[in-house]
């Protein structure tokens, strides 16, 4: 079965990402430190792709731990998990913000690059929502559907977007970078406090508070991709 036509096959080779994040802390914080972890760390003769493979490598880490630990995603899980469920996020984050720039580095960007790169986003989109819920002792529940609707949503739009105008320009608050950093912190709480934290709130679940705040998250993010 033939999936792309000899015309989309010549453009193909002819295809250049173009994209960027409008985002302060990406542009002042994130990607400084990426590009410093990339000239420091980085041999010249690591392929980009493999950069992108540890940072979902970081990501199936963390549900690994979360399903031999705490495979209920409840409140019960050790402490130490939760921790390292936000180590491997901000790993995964950095990571991912680090290929771009071995890519440009070694000037070896690519069409089947990106492909790569969008399809282990995807892959970390569903995989790390888990450890996130058991951060939140979401447990098996509908209330799960809230962590993986806030990463699944923006991005489906964002890559139909990308579709329609041929670019991917995220917004100043998205999901690969405030996204990201808040549920890291979110995961950092529960490591000190313990999960049930977000429990422990007088009247409203804090619970409830921060499963509405992920779905917010997720219209706030679309509005921005519409808008700007």
């Amino acid at each position: 079965m033939q999936l792309l036509s000899d015309t989309e096959r010549l453009h193909l080779h002819s295809y250049r990402y173009s994209g960027g994040d409008s985002s302060p802390v990406y542009k002042y914080v994130l990607s400084p430190f990426a590009k410093f972890c990339v000239y420091s760390f980085v041999p010249t003769w690591l392929a980009p792709n493999v950069v992108t493979l540890l940072g979902l490598l970081a990501s199936v880490v963390a549900v690994v731990c979360t399903l031999l630990f705490n495979p209920e995603l409840n409140s019960e899980g050790p402490r130490w998990l939760h921790l390292l469920t936000g180590i491997c996020i901000l790993s995964y984050q950095t990571l991912d913000n680090m290929d771009g720039v071995q890519a440009r580095r070694t000037n070896s960007s690519s069409p089947l690059g990106m492909l790569f790169d969008h399809t282990c986003d995807t892959i970390n989109a569903g995989l790390m929502s888990i450890a996130i819920a058991s951060s939140l002792a979401t447990g098996w529940t509908v209330r799960i559907y809230f962590c993986l609707l806030s990463g699944f949503f923006p991005f489906y739009f964002q890559a139909w977007e990308e579709y329609y105008i041929g670019t991917m320009v995220l917004p100043p608050f998205n999901g690969p970078s405030e996204g990201l950093l808040i549920a890291a912190i979110i995961c950092m709480i529960s490591s000190y406090k313990g999960a049930h934290w977000c429990h422990e709130v007088k009247n409203k679940s804090c619970h409830t508070v921060l499963c509405y705040f992920l779905l917010h998250h997720t219209r706030v993010m679309m509005i921005f991709n519409l808008l700007i």
